[in-house]
Order: structure tokens, then sequence, then C-alpha cells
């Protein structure tokens, strides 16, 4: 008589089966996450909100931008230009307000392109800084929008400081673990960037940048390297 053969399933089968049923929750998770638009708010959410069970929300707060160019704005530039050397602090809508008025010259992108991107926002909160960026997407008439959002920092090393990205987040979908790999990215294209000869003369100015009670921090003087 012939052994019969066990309809049970093997093992690996069901591994292979429960992990692919993880990775498409994940994918589809990851999907319904960066496909909800960013909830705009004017001031800082409840906490209890925040914490609400089913609550996936991701709220954008945008930093203050200052409607003209204030004292402490120009004689900080003035002082960063001719490296004077001591401390310069300037506040979130003066940093947001200095660099919407930068003159970067017509734009490079064609009528009809299909990828836009707005200017940057910075807003300071305590010791933090975090940064937003929109991109729309408009490859067939139907633009579809990212708010890119990033706690951002700078290390100061002899040769100056270093930009860095602490945590990601684009829509309602957090980025773990690429926070290297996008501080590599964008310090490529901030090379990339034709700044103003004045942004560059200033930069090579500012030897460290901290960020202390909702203002920046900029340590003017000679780089040790």
């Amino acid at each position: 008589m012939k052994k019969l053969k066990s309809k049970e399933p093997k093992l690996s089968t069901l591994i292979f089966t429960a992990c692919s049923g993880i990775a498409l929750g994940i994918a589809l998770g990851a999907f319904l996450l960066l496909s909800k638009n960013v909830s705009v708010a004017s001031s800082v959410p409840d906490p209890a909100l925040l914490s609400k069970p089913g609550n996936y929300n991701t709220y954008y707060l945008a930093g203050r931008v200052d409607g003209g160019e204030s004292p402490n704005l120009r004689s900080g530039k003035g002082r960063i230009q001719r490296r004077s050397p001591g401390p310069v602090s300037f506040s979130e809508g003066e940093v947001n307000y200095f660099f919407k008025s930068l003159d970067f010259g017509e734009p490079v992108d064609g009528e009809g392109a299909p990828v836009k991107v707005s200017p940057f926002n910075v807003r300071i909160e305590g010791d933090q800084i975090y940064t937003s960026l929109k991109i729309v997407v408009d490859q067939s008439g139907s633009p579809v929008e990212f708010m890119v959002m990033a706690n951002v920092g700078f290390d100061n090393t002899d040769e100056g400081p270093e930009f860095k990205v602490k945590s990601l987040r684009i829509n309602s979908l957090p980025i773990p673990g690429m926070a290297g790999l996008v501080s590599s990215m964008i310090e490529s294209k901030i090379a990339e960037t034709p700044w103003p000869e004045e942004v560059l003369e200033m930069w090579q100015n500012i030897r460290a940048i901290e960020v202390e009670s909702g203002k920046l921090i900029t340590e003017v003087g000679l780089r040790r390297a």
C-alpha cells in the first residue's frame, strides 16, 4: 500500500505566507500614509489630539516669515560679511525672509515641467530646527503634492558647520534609517545650487551654528581648517 502524502503545509510555506502578509501590510500602510495629505495648523496641536488612537494625521506648522528686512538682520549680515568675530543671532522670521529674498536668477525649468518645488520654510522651536519643502509632481495633468519635512541641525567641525538630517517624513510617512543618506543627498544638492556670491562669501565666514531659545546663532570668525 502506498503511503499517503501529508496534506499539512510545510513550515517553509507557512513562514513564506506569513512574511508575504506582513510585507503586504507594511506596503499598504506605507502607501496609505504617503497618500495622506498633511494637515496645515496655525498653532501647535493639542497633545491629547496627537496621542488619540487612530489619529495618523501629520500636522504642518509653517515658520514665520518677516515682511521686510529687520535692522537686526541687516546688521547681522554686515557683521558676517566683514567677519566681525563673535555670535550673531537671527529669529525664525529673519531666516525665512533672508532665503526668500535671495536671487537665484531665472528658473531653469521649462514650461510644463513635471516637477515643481516650492521655496523651503524654516521653523525654529526651542533648540530644534524643522524645515519643509512642497513638491508637486504633474506627469499627466493630475498633480500630486508631497510635503517633505525634516528635523535638521549642524555638526560644528574645524572646517565649519556640516548640515545633517535627524529625521525625515514625506506627507504622513516617516522615513526611518535614511537620515544619513538624505543628508548626503541634500549636501550634494546644496553644492550644486548656484548660490549668490554674497551668500558663499558669508558662509565661509561662519565657523559654527547653534540653535538656542528659538534663535539661530552663528559664530563668526576664521575657521580652524
